[in-house]
């Protein structure tokens, strides 16, 4: 798939990531949710904001994963910092909205990040674990982009989809069912993301 108005050309997903995709696919429950784009309050996007430049300082190489690379040999494909009890706020604070976007009570899987993406990191389509990851949210803490760069989702009927987002907003999904990724390089300085992830409760 090309996007004509940006010319962005992205990568193509990797025969054995394709095949896990498919494999994880049929294993995930189904919701038929899909995805919806939201809008954090001001004040939490502001305590994540105060955490990011407090801890600038503290953020590592992140450790290589499969599905994260970057087509500039100069920069690292991502940046890394965690707080496990900040995550963990950070997760049950968020619980209740999206319980009332699921309408089902859920359980805190995960909560991961901050991830920084690095100049040319791309994010090869891909879904995420099928046991824990089952109601997620990709956050946009902060970016500084030359252009944008967009998550590319799939809804539950199979179209594809990218979405942008500005810091402070971050999108609803299926994590287990919905491919989703970011498989175009990035073209600026970083874009820092947050992920949070929940299961319903009883599975």
């Amino acid at each position: 798939m090309r996007d004509q108005a940006s010319n962005r050309v992205p990568f193509d997903m990797p025969d054995w990531l394709a095949q896990q995709t498919r494999q994880h696919q049929a294993q995930a429950p189904y919701l038929g949710l899909g995805f919806a784009q939201g809008q954090l309050p001001d004040e939490l996007h502001n305590v994540l904001r105060d955490k990011l430049a407090a801890s600038a300082g503290q953020f590592r190489p992140e450790q290589a994963i499969p599905e994260l690379a970057t087509a500039d040999a100069d920069f690292i494909p991502a940046m890394h910092f965690e707080d496990p009890s900040f995550n963990a706020a950070i997760c049950d604070t968020l619980r209740p909205a999206h319980e009332a976007w699921s309408g089902m009570e859920l359980i805190d899987s995960a909560c991961y990040g901050f991830r920084a993406y690095q100049r040319g990191s791309y994010l090869h389509n891909h879904v995420d674990r099928g046991t824990t990851h089952i109601i997620s949210s990709t956050i946009c803490v902060d970016s500084r982009l030359d252009e944008p760069w967009p998550l590319y989702i799939e809804d539950i009927y199979g179209e594809a989809h990218e979405v942008n987002l500005s810091p402070g907003e971050f999108i609803y999904y299926e994590g287990a069912r919905l491919i989703h990724g970011r498989p175009w390089p990035l073209v600026g300085d970083y874009y820092v993301g947050l992920f949070v992830h929940y299961r319903p409760v009883g599975t």
